[in-house]
């Protein structure tokens, strides 16, 4: 599929496109090769959110932890340098982490840890996310008054028989599956679901279908 053009930025539909944003950040494919999606985008909202992308780059990969070689490399490489570097971020990461106790599928009491996710970050990355991949999959600029709504899932939500029926898309292998579906009627609602690293799972949903969705 050839990149589509625009001169105006995609993903705040105002300002001159000067730049091509990589949406996923191409920050949360460390190591992979992975052929990334880039967009038409001003430098404020390409340049702008570099900081954001590192931090939710933290969460997301403390999140999976080092399951296959892909979140390996995005720990090894990436997030955990960042943790490293960033003095606010990890005080902010402390702040909330503790030991819990759960109790595994085979009844054995473990110690995991918890921490509080950063929702408006989530919100604040997905949708600048997909209002790329709005663009790349319909070459539409997706208006700023269509409400977009990020919603955490689990794996059990992303096999639900819905989503495997929506549009399948692959970024590096495992490392990102994202899943769309536009409607006919309202073009600016739609609903995406990403599975990154097979252990992380996200809902995004516009316009309309935005309607009794939320984090």
């Amino acid at each position: 599929m050839r990149a589509p053009k625009s001169n105006i930025c995609v993903l705040c539909g105002v300002r001159p496109a000067t730049t091509r944003d990589h949406l996923p950040p191409k920050g949360w494919f460390k190591g992979l090769g992975a052929q990334l999606i880039t967009v038409p985008a001003c430098a404020e909202c390409n340049e702008g959110a570099s900081s954001d992308d590192v931090d939710l780059r933290f969460y997301i990969s403390a999140q999976i932890g080092k399951q296959t070689d892909g979140s390996a490399a995005l720990w090894d490489n990436g997030a955990h340098k960042t943790i490293l570097k960033k003095a606010a971020l990890r005080k902010s990461f402390l702040a909330s982490a503790r030991d819990v106790v759960v109790t595994d599928a085979d009844g054995v009491d473990i110690t995991r840890l918890a921490f509080v996710v950063p929702v408006r970050l989530y919100q604040k990355e997905f949708e600048r996310i997909v209002r790329g991949l709005y663009f790349h999959h319909t070459t539409r600029i997706l208006p700023q008054s269509a409400p977009v709504i990020v919603t955490l899932l689990t794996a059990a939500d992303f096999e639900n028989q819905d989503v495997r029926e929506l549009h399948k898309h692959h970024i590096g292998g495992d490392a990102c599956i994202y899943r769309f579906g536009v409607a006919e009627d309202q073009i600016d609602s739609s609903v995406w679901v990403f599975e990154f690293y097979s252990s992380h799972f996200v809902m995004v949903a516009t316009g309309a279908a935005s309607e009794n969705e939320g984090v």
